[in-house]
Parts: C-alpha cells; structure tokens; sequence
C-alpha cells in the first residue's frame, strides 16, 4: 500500500557505506530486530552468553532456562567433526566417455593441487579441501568442499568455483558449466548427502541434566 515505508527507520543508526555493494542492494531502510541474551551455558568448560534476534516471545526465556540447566549439571561438551561449506558446479561434455575422463582427471592428486591453487588464488581466506566428482550420463558434478574461516562464504565460495572450472576448461575445452550450483551441494535443504559427508560444521554436543535439575529449574520430571 501507499506509504508503507514511510515508518521505515533509515537515518542515523544504519551506516550505508557500509552496506551498499556488499549486504543489500537498493537499500530503502532497514528493520530493527530485538535482541536478548541468554546464558550463561557452560560449553567446553568455558562459561559463554548467547546473544538471539528474535520477535518469538517466549523463545530467550526458554532458552535460558535450557542454558540453566545445562550449566547446573555437567556442562556440555561439543566436538567438531567436520568443517567445510560445499558447492557443486555442474558441467557438461559431448559424451559420457569424455565426463568418466574428467572424473578420472579431477581425483587425481596432483590434479586436485591444480584446482586448489586457482581457487585459493581468488580470496583471502577461503581453502579448497577436497574435490569429489559423479558422473551422470554426460554430466559431471563436482562437490567442492572448502574452508571459509568465520564467514557462511557461499559468494567467496562460488567465485573460487568458477576459477576451478575456468581451470578445467584449459585441460578439456568442450566442457560446458550447467549451473554454478548442480545441486549437490546440497544447499537449503535436506539431502542424504550432507548427512553422509557433512556441509558446513558437522558437530556432536553431549550434556547430561540431574533428575534433581530436571524437577527445580525444567519443572518436569
């Protein structure tokens, strides 16, 4: 409706520079989100508060009491398995026997330190840990698997991408890229795959709550 963004908030609080060309594009304002603090939980035997930007009532509330609980029995004690974001180009070749020779190409180890240095070449940060192709009829799907320091690094991620197939491209030039993203990454969604081989930090936490705790702070039994 007609001036639904006069209420807007947009002056001041927000530092535009810093945004625009790198968080949101034709920026209008921006939508204060309440933030409350739970904790603190005691992780690893280090005692850490949680900062949640939530409108859900009720949700700090509960948290905290969770964190409460936890702290007052053992503690919790977490392990990172795995760490490393994946996207997965597609490409195709003219034929099947050509995409079993990418495959074949791509797991090579010495071919692999080719696409690691052309993808590392394009960011600061970002780390190519491993490359697993899967033939499909004449497709072939590259699942790369990569380290992306504190950052989610989808954007850092996909530019790396696109040099490991410009990469490939110097060795089989008939190759043709689908889609930056075939699907096997897999991204915002469930997929047996990720659950097998992991997708960003695969963890394991334990903690263990006191009958007693269960029945004074969590007030069940």
């Amino acid at each position: 409706r007609g001036g639904a963004l006069a209420e807007l908030p947009h002056k001041h609080d927000l530092d535009y520079k810093r945004v625009l060309g790198a968080n949101c594009e034709i920026v209008v304002g921006y939508i204060p989100i309440p933030v409350g603090m739970a904790g603190p939980i005691t992780l690893n035997g280090e005692s850490v508060y949680i900062p949640m930007a939530t409108t859900e009532g009720c949700l700090v509330a509960s948290t905290n009491r969770g964190c409460k609980a936890i702290t007052q029995g053992s503690g919790a004690v977490s392990s990172i398995l795995r760490d490393g974001i994946t996207r997965a180009p597609c490409v195709r070749l003219p034929s099947a026997k050509e995409a079993s020779e990418v495959f074949l190409w791509v797991e090579r180890p010495e071919n692999f330190q080719k696409l690691k240095e052309v993808f590392e070449s394009t960011t600061s940060f970002g780390k190519l840990l491993g490359a697993r192709p899967t033939v499909a009829g004449k497709n072939v799907y590259i699942r790369l698997r990569c380290f992306a320091g504190d950052a989610m690094g989808m954007n850092m991620i996909s530019k790396g991408s696109l040099a490991v197939i410009e990469c490939l491209r110097q060795v089989f030039p008939n190759i043709s890229l689908v889609a930056l993203s075939g699907n096997m990454c897999t991204d915002k969604k469930a997929a047996a795959i990720n659950w097998i081989e992991g997708r960003g930090k695969s963890v394991v936490i334990e903690a263990t709550i006191p009958k007693g705790v269960v029945r004074s702070t969590l007030k069940t039994s």
